[in-house]
């Protein structure tokens, strides 16, 4: 029984020594972006969906939505990716970006809307779709 509860201690410690610094590492590669999504006026788009993907990672999806400020801010696991940004809502023409954010500080104030230099920044201007012209013959 005693041996038992050593081997159990034993096989924890080797699972802490072998996977926290992976913890560390992945938490250092961390990256934060944010923006604000506005229309040709400069006001504000509100609920406007955004979708975040990346080459590196094709099971990576994230989806945000735009608060009433037209803002938005997200993590991101990967600094070192590349990442897409799909910008859509009705009424308004699509928007599609390619970014990359830099490493994350964990040691900056502010969460993930702070201004610091280490947070990437992507503001987003949308247009009005135009509407559909009926074909009359």
């Amino acid at each position: 029984m005693q041996l038992h509860r050593i081997s159990f201690a034993l096989v924890g410690t080797l699972f802490a020594l072998v996977f926290a610094p992976m913890a560390s590492v992945a938490a250092q590669r961390q990256g934060r972006i944010s923006g604000k999504v506005t229309d040709a006026k400069s006001e504000p788009i509100a609920d406007v969906k955004i979708t975040i993907t990346t080459k590196a990672n094709s099971s990576f999806k994230k989806q945000l939505t735009t608060g009433r400020d037209g803002t938005f801010g997200t993590f991101l696991n990967d600094a070192t990716a590349t990442y897409h940004y799909r910008f859509e809502k009705p009424g308004f023409v699509t928007v599609e970006k390619d970014k990359k954010v830099p490493i994350w500080n964990p040691n900056d104030e502010g969460g993930v809307h702070a201004s610091s230099a280490v947070m990437s920044v992507l503001d987003i201007q949308l247009a009005a779709q135009a509407p559909a012209v009926k074909n009359e013959k």
